[in-house]
């Protein structure tokens, strides 16, 4: 028996069954997009999908399209008409509604069909329904919502910040607790429109917030943050950190913003004293450098006010001088433009009665925030008003324990409460004023004393002037004389009369001594000469070849060390070892002779009255004489100044008054160490490289 083979027909029919349920089971769909005719053509199941009539088997894109939902349609449109032009696959998912309003999501993918040009004749595609799983997502999007937002309430109650969810699209605000402990405002004061929080940023800040959110906003970012001042309820404002995470919806649109509100007030204060305090370290090292490296003190006056106005930003700050019949003077100002100006001025308040100049000497601090409240006379109310004075800050000066005026800020244009800051500043300025006026005033007394000096110097050259020239003219007229009658008369006279001869020629010849020791003591500084390089040991041999006669009647052993090469004036330094090695040989022990050691060594500088920074040498003279107690010390280098008399040690108490001049002006000192009956030790100290 022979077995029947279907037709082709049947096998058609065959397939398409297939296929059928193959796609009812997965609940895929089939259509064509006729692109020329504008005709869909779809499967059965797919009409069900879009809720269309069945009895049409072709449909139009437009059709299509209205069943699509409105927030969607846009999308579909735009992404058919992308593959229409650009030939490329396509997948999307959208929302259809059916007539009784129920929705449905399809997942649907597809591709252009060209012909042998290019042009696209036909969109083939597949949909799938899947509104289950969209339902699930949905479901676990509805929980992890709820749990957000319970994690959100959490976060609003434990937190300190001030929490803000704006609903972008209703301009609706949702504050936490916070926003009513940290601003102090009640719940009937606070609105939940946006511009309630807008109308409580400092209005200075208000623009430059609007416009940065805004662009924010605009550009699609999620995050923003910036800093700005928030009204609280009690008229002050505190200084807000804000931060915001923008929410935007499945197509990129912003629906909400979540804000955190930080209150910086504290950290904002905490900067500012530590900016303040830096401020008025660099003012008072100001001020101390200029009275370490000048004296002026104009300059360090008006530095004064000129940075105080600065930092406290005060209208005026002003430094008046008290005068002897109570009135001040204004000696220092700075003021902004504008206000009336009142340095130079001579303040003579009539209510300023003696009773406040008392207080004021007595450390007494004056800081008034507004003058028409403070318990002041009417008068002197309308005495501060001309200088259009508000508020005021006083704070004596003092000078050498003595009041010596006063340190004013003044606030014009406003009322101001000083704080303790502010008061503290200006009574340490007006320590460090003091100090620049007492420096001041023992400048003013040493530029005195400089002038006396030079006037008594110049008194001193005119002496030595009138001594070299005046004194000594009859002086050679005496000892002429006497010396005339010693010969032509001095075997007529008496044993009496040649002793009154004798006499006279001695007190002729110390007269004569006496001024040439003036006469080298005044050249010390008004003959000097430029400095040169001086060999000393040289100096030290020319100083005993002068000597030698002195050394041999004295039988004297002198021996020279090593000494260095100085600047100096060699004239001065020969005049310096001359003196001190004839002292030594003058002031030797009886029937012994002198023995007398000059040497020299290195000297370490480490006391205050020598230069720093360079290098100094000890010229020492070292004798074997009769001493001196060290209590005499000071008195021995005075002019005039001796230890014995004239009938035991011939001399006219100049020489070491001499050797200190000498020593000074190489910017150098002496001293002495000695015990009566044990010699002396003459030290001399002087740089190696010194200059006039």
């Amino acid at each position: 028996m022979t077995k029947k083979i279907p037709g082709q027909s049947e096998q058609v029919h065959h397939w398409e069954t297939q296929i059928k349920m193959v796609l009812e089971a997965t609940g895929i769909s089939i259509w064509t997009f006729d692109i020329p005719t504008n005709k869909i053509t779809i499967s059965d199941n797919l009409e069900s999908v879009f809720g269309l009539d069945k009895d049409h088997y072709h449909h139009t894109y437009q059709t299509i399209l209205n069943c699509i939902h409105s927030q969607d349609r846009e999308l579909v449109n735009r992404t058919y008409q992308k593959v229409i032009e650009d030939g490329e696959a396509f997948e999307i998912e959208f929302r259809v509604v059916l007539a009784d309003g129920s929705i449905r999501w399809l997942a649907s993918k597809g591709a252009v069909r060209k012909d042998l040009s290019g042009v696209p004749l036909q969109i083939c595609g597949v949909s799938m329904d899947i509104t289950k799983r969209k339902q699930i997502e949905h479901q676990r999007i509805k929980e992890a919502i709820k749990k957000s937002e319970e994690r959100f309430k959490i976060v609003a109650l434990a937190t300190n910040d001030v929490l803000r969810d704006w609903d972008l699209l209703t301009n609706q605000v949702w504050w936490n607790q916070s926003v009513q402990s940290l601003f102090g405002y009640t719940s009937e004061e606070l609105y939940l429109d946006v511009n309630w929080w807008r109308e409580k940023i400092h209005p200075d800040d208000r623009q430059r917030i609007n416009s940065d959110l805004r662009a924010v906003i605009d550009s699609n970012k999620q995050f923003w943050s910036n800093e700005y001042r928030f009204l609280r309820r009690d008229g002050t404002y505190a200084y807000i950190f804000d931060r915001g995470y923008i929410v935007q919806d499945q197509t990129n649109k912003p629906v909400r913003m979540i804000g955190f509100m930080m209150d910086m007030t504290d950290r904002k204060r905490a900067e500012a004293e530590l900016q303040r305090q830096n401020l008025r370290s660099q003012l008072f090292a100001n001020i101390t450098l200029k009275i370490r490296q000048s004296l002026q003190i104009e300059d360090i006056l008006q530095t004064s006010v000129t940075e105080v106005q600065k930092l406290l930003q005060a209208d005026r700050v002003l430094i008046l001088q008290l005068n002897g019949n109570g009135s001040f003077l204004a000696v220092k100002e700075a003021v902004v433009p504008g206000l009336p100006v009142v340095l130079g001025q001579k303040i003579n308040d009539p209510c300023f009665s003696e009773n406040y100049i008392q207080q004021y000497s007595q450390g007494r601090i004056s800081a008034i925030s507004d003058i028409e409240k403070a318990e002041i006379q009417p008068c002197h109310v309308e005495f501060l008003q001309q200088f259009a004075v508000k508020a005021n800050l006083v704070v004596p000066i003092f000078r050498q324990n003595q009041f010596w005026g006063l340190l004013v800020a003044h606030q014009c244009l406003h009322t101001r409460q000083w704080t303790n800051w502010e008061i503290g500043l200006l009574r340490q300025l007006a320590d460090q004023i003091a100090i620049a006026l007492a420096q001041s005033l023992i400048l003013e007394q040493e530029t005195k004393q400089r002038q006396e000096l030079a006037r008594s110097n110049e008194e001193l050259q005119q002496f030595a002037f009138i001594a070299s020239h005046d004194l000594q003219e009859p002086l050679r007229k005496i000892k002429t004389f006497a010396e005339r009658l010693q010969v032509t008369c001095g075997e007529f006279l008496s044993e009496q009369g040649r002793d009154y001869l004798q006499r006279m020629q001695n007190a002729a010849l110390r007269m004569e001594t006496l001024i040439e020791g003036l006469l080298t003591l005044s050249r010390v500084t008004t003959r000097a000469q430029p400095y040169v390089a001086v060999n000393l040991t040289q100096i030290a041999q020319e100083v005993l070849s002068d000597l030698e006669v002195s050394i041999q009647q004295t039988r004297g052993q002198i021996e020279i060390g090593e000494l260095p090469i100085i600047q100096g004036d060699p004239l001065q330094m020969r005049q310096l070892l001359q003196n001190l090695i004839g002292n030594a040989l003058k002031f030797h022990r009886p029937n012994q002779p002198p023995v007398i050691k000059i040497y020299g060594q290195f000297f370490n500088n480490d006391i205050d009255d020598l230069s720093v920074g360079n290098t100094y040498y000890q010229i020492i003279v070292e004798d074997n004489g009769i001493g001196f107690p060290e209590k005499y010390l000071d008195r021995i280098f005075n002019v005039f100044q001796r230890l014995h008399s004239r009938s035991e040690y011939e001399g006219t108490g100049i020489g070491l008054a001499i050797c200190r001049k000498i020593t000074e002006r190489h910017h150098g000192t002496i001293t002495a160490k000695s015990q009566p009956g044990q010699g002396a030790k003459f030290i001399i100290t002087l740089p190696i490289n010194s200059h006039l």
